[in-house]
């Protein structure tokens, strides 16, 4: 038995996709010591991990701001929790004697931490996978939907000049040089990613944007759905048999009583029942005003309402977009903030739903995105089609092998 720290991000749809790792890894007979914020205890220690907390150092949320803006935000952000996480834990860390390390790609101090302990370090995606050789392929998608920079003046004086993106990263790497005295860094790969020799992507090549830039350093586990119990009280009893849309716009966002007035418009009076989630920190006097088609909550159990769906309005956040597709069902995605939007592409190519770019779409062009969606039969095979190169992946028996194989064939070589 190994002993094994992991270093997660305060975020549900990052702790989400990692507790069936967690969870095999326990079975396989590992110690794991999951370090998190305090909030994700119990979901973390029902995998069988022992739960420590970054005790309130890490509060991971979201910024404000223009794309090119918030990228410099963001590494900063994360350069400057790396060095307060590593001078605070590094003696605990120590202490536990592990015998490896796996960390969230946002968490560079898990890395860091590997190598002053010297002992393996293993990185985990937990949100879409995009690494520098994408946008080394393909600068302008960087920049338009990663950075979202397609209306920045910057990007619009420059556009077309392949050298855009390069001299930008270029320009952050000297900023970090000299504030946190890192030489010669991939702001992406080293930051953002937190590169290691063994990477876990838990999605399938035939889901992932430019599949063919990623290396064999990268495993495509596939994506299975963790069983989590979420001891919400939902009136299932109302559900009537009728087709089931569910909407969700994730956890971060609560400002968005327009976009929701439009779902309600949307589908007022219409042949399906709609399941609602708004968030917990929406104004409830949004269910007031609910068509009486509607249930609007602001927590749903997100799992057992997938598995009764019949589409997904969604945000387009990687948890959402998974679990839908493990679930078999299409989407309407609805994309406003960071990743979601290159998780719409993702959906749009891979003919698993439509990818609606308005961010505020009039209640015409939602009804006939819905109505597009559940007419045609070539999203749901789309989907069942994705769900099987999930499967044929690998799943998580295999990504805990290649985690064991990796972690005792370094320590050899060492």
């Amino acid at each position: 038995m190994s002993r094994v720290v992991f270093f997660g991000v305060d975020l549900h749809g990052h702790v989400n996709p990692t507790l069936g790792l967690i969870s095999k890894l326990v079975e396989r007979g590992e110690e794991v010591i999951y370090y998190c914020s305090d909030p994700f205890r119990e979901k973390i220690e029902q995998t069988g991990a022992s739960f420590c907390s970054y005790r309130g150092l890490l509060s991971f949320g979201r910024h404000n701001g223009t794309g090119i803006e918030t990228l410099l935000v963001f590494a900063d952000f994360l350069m400057n929790k790396c060095r307060i996480l590593v001078d605070a834990l590094y003696d605990e860390i120590y202490q536990l004697q592990p015998d490896y390390i796996i960390h969230d790609s946002f968490c560079l101090w898990g890395k860091e931490l590997a190598i002053g302990l010297n002992i393996p370090g293993i990185a985990v995606f937990a949100n879409f996978p995009f690494i520098d050789e994408m946008a080394q392929k393909d600068p302008a998608f960087f920049m338009e939907y990663v950075l979202l920079a397609s209306e920045e003046p910057f990007y619009v004086k420059h556009k077309g000049q392949h050298d855009v993106y390069r001299k930008l990263l270029d320009k952050l790497a000297r900023v970090i040089a000299l504030k946190y005295g890192k030489q010669s860094i991939n702001v992406i790969n080293d930051i953002f990613c937190s590169k290691e020799g063994l990477n876990l992507l838990f999605t399938s090549r035939e889901f992932q944007l430019h599949e063919e830039t990623f290396d064999d350093t990268h495993l495509f586990a596939g994506y299975e759905v963790y069983p989590r119990d979420e001891p919400v009280d939902f009136p299932y009893e109302l559900l009537d048999g009728r087709p089931l849309i569910y909407i969700a716009f994730g956890t971060i966002l609560h400002n968005l009583s327009d976009l929701y007035q439009t779902c309600f418009d949307a589908l007022r009076d219409s042949d399906y029942q709609v399941v609602m989630s708004v968030g917990i920190e929406t104004d409830s006097s949004i269910c007031d005003s609910a068509p009486a088609n509607f249930i609007v909550r602001p927590y749903v159990p997100q799992l057992k309402l997938l598995s009764k769906a019949d589409i997904f309005v969604t945000h387009g956040g990687a948890n959402s977009i998974y679990e839908s597709l493990c679930n078999c069902v299409p989407m309407v995605v609805m994309p406003q903030v960071f990743d979601e939007f290159m998780g719409a592409l993702m959906v749009e190519q891979s003919g698993a739903g439509v990818y609606i770019r308005n961010k505020m779409p009039s209640a015409e062009e939602l009804r006939e995105m819905i109505r597009q969606v559940k007419t045609n039969p070539i999203y749901l095979d789309n989907c069942r089609r994705i769900k099987q190169s999930f499967e044929a992946a690998g799943g998580l028996n295999y990504a805990v092998n290649e985690v064991i194989h990796f972690a005792k064939q370094k320590v050899c070589h060492e």
